[in-house]
């Protein structure tokens, strides 16, 4: 399956050793949404028909699933998880993909809008 990555999960994000064993399918992908820095260190997407988010895409293993669920604070309880998994469109060279992306559930997440919707990789240094 597809993934629409769009922070530490990127190329050089402290978090990218996650995909050691995915594939990387797109370096250059846009979806529909805003994004947002959190203050922690990590951004937050939701979805909108008036911006874009810059990301990469990913075929990511079956065997690489649970760790980036656990990493995204996903496990499928809409009660207590802080980011959604959700397929969404995202545009290729102008051809539209299915993906999944880690979407923001809880508000209080979206701290400072980001409106080049680009996660700078040097956001997540500190």
């Amino acid at each position: 399956m597809l993934l629409f990555v769009y922070g530490t999960l990127k190329q050089g994000g402290k978090y990218h050793c996650y995909l050691d064993e995915a594939e990387l399918v797109e370096e250059r992908a846009t979806a529909k949404g805003s994004l947002y820095d959190t203050g922690l260190g990590y951004p937050a997407m939701v979805l909108s028909s008036d911006c874009q988010v810059e990301g990469e895409i990913y075929d990511i293993p079956d065997v690489l699933w649970p760790a980036l669920d656990y990493l995204e604070d996903y496990s499928g309880n809409p009660e207590t998880d802080l980011y959604d998994k959700k397929k969404i469109s995202v545009e290729v060279n102008g051809k539209i993909v299915e993906t999944f992306a880690y979407l923001a559930k809880d508000e209080q997440l979206l701290k400072k809008p980001i409106p080049a919707g680009k996660w700078e990789v040097r956001y997540s240094m500190a």
